[in-house]
């Protein structure tokens, strides 16, 4: 403003007439932008009554948001609008042909919701969503101001293989959950929003894939359990602990030393992030009874073992240690043309000569055919030996059992009433 000007309001300000015509030429002269209907504009808001509020948004004029907007927002976030407060609203009309200059905050609000929706799609960031519908297509999210949609195909925890009465029965359980999700597709115009929960879950998953490294300990917890193995949740990932890593002892089946939902501390043995495989050992935590093998036994030394597996190469045998060590078939003393069966099944106790013991390669090499039998009876004998100088177990007594000594009672009270009268007659004649 010129000092000219200020001159000629200091002279004609006790006129209203002329001050009237000199505040519209300064509003002509000021330089304003007209705001634009669909604009988005910063404001502030300069009164809040019971039916419209007033809201400064650099115009020649004050917006209104009129009672149909507020009646749009949520009594929480109605009731939080103050004089002086920082507002987004979108124009609705700008009054340039007469009329009042309308705006909506809410309008601005979702704004604000589409423009956060294209930076996540941007940048791939997940974001937690709760559930508060469901359509024969998939569920409905609130975001913001929004309303978004995951289909059915990309809720992992969805069972498909159901009919239609199933599905709406397992979408309307998740309505008041919450979902992690992330953007896919944005389109403002068609007020489309879609959202993945597949997505985010495979994006968490390879983000935990590469925190995790090999040789290190983590505990997890069993979530299946397979013939060949027990799957370990991670926290958003899933490892193998194959059968041969659960223990050092066989194990037949990983129902055996492990349930379901235990908790478990395993050891990564290798991570392929780009196959998604991890692998685990239960094993390799617990003492390794390969590590005094070498102390206890020397190649020569006879051992006690069972039988648990018969193959064409050979022979299994589980060790009192809980190891098993392998009778090749060359060792097993098999007569002709025969077979390892021929000569051992599983169950069956032997005495086995150590051949070679490998700890590192987690091998003991063992033979039959080179037992003798003189040295099998002096083995079992020893063995008696250190079982009768053992201190006896405790004789529990039991109650005394009458005795019977006639022959036809004995057999009735074995048969009863179904003894045959040929086995009467042997009786008799007995």
């Amino acid at each position: 403003m010129t000092s000219k000007t200020i001159d000629r309001i200091e002279d004609i300000a006790s006129d209203s007439e002329e001050w009237q015509i000199l505040f519209k030429e300064l509003l002509d002269d000021y330089d304003y932008e007209d705001p634009v209907k669909g604009q988005i504009i910063p404001g502030e808001v300069i009164q809040v009554d019971e039916d419209s509020i007033l809201v400064d948004i650099g115009a020649k004029r004050d917006a209104i948001v009129p009672r149909k907007d507020l009646d749009r927002l949520d009594d929480e976030m109605l009731d939080s609008i103050k004089q002086g407060d920082q507002v987004p609203v979108y124009v609705m009309r700008t009054g340039n042909v007469g009329g009042d200059l309308l705006v909506s905050i809410n309008r601005g609000l979702e704004q604000e919701d589409w423009e956060r929706a294209d930076k996540m799609l941007e940048s791939g960031e997940a974001v937690e969503l709760e559930i508060i519908g469901q359509n024969k297509g998939g569920v409905v999210v609130r975001y913001g101001r929004l309303r978004g949609f995951v289909p059915n195909s990309h809720i992992p925890d969805l069972r498909r293989d159901t009919d239609r009465d199933e599905m709406r029965s397992q979408k309307d359980e998740l309505i008041g959950e919450t979902l992690v999700v992330k953007v896919i597709e944005v389109n403002q115009p068609r007020r489309r929003l879609v959202l993945s929960s597949r997505a985010a879950r495979q994006e968490r998953r390879l983000h935990r894939l590469k925190e995790l490294a090999e040789g290190t300990m983590v505990i997890g917890k069993v979530v299946n359990l397979v013939d060949f193995g027990a799957f370990v949740d991670l926290g958003g990932v899933d490892g193998l602990i194959h059968i041969s890593e659960l223990d050092w002892s066989r194990v037949d089946h990983p129902s055996e030393v492990l349930e379901l939902g235990q908790d478990v501390e395993v050891k990564i043995t290798n991570v392929d992030v780009d196959r998604e495989r991890i692998s685990l050992s239960r094993k390799h935590l617990l003492d390794n009874p390969w590590d005094a093998m070498t102390d206890k036994y020397v190649a020569g030394d006879l051992v006690e073992g069972e039988i648990t597996n018969v193959r064409d190469f050979g022979a299994f045998v589980m060790l009192p240690e809980g190891i098993e060590g392998l009778i090749h078939v060359s060792e097993i003393g098999i007569v002709g043309p025969g077979s390892p069966l021929d000569v051992v099944h599983p169950g069956d106790t032997v005495i086995a000569r150590v051949l070679d013991i490998e700890p590192d390669r987690e091998r003991i090499s063992l033979s039959l055919s080179r037992v003798t039998k003189d040295e099998q009876l002096a083995y079992l004998e020893r063995q008696e030996q250190a079982n009768s100088e053992a201190p006896e177990a405790e004789v529990v007594e039991e109650d005394p059992v009458e005795e019977v000594t006639d022959f036809d009672a004995a057999l009735e009270a074995e048969l009863g009433d179904r003894l045959p009268e040929d086995v009467q007659a042997a009786g008799e004649d007995e």
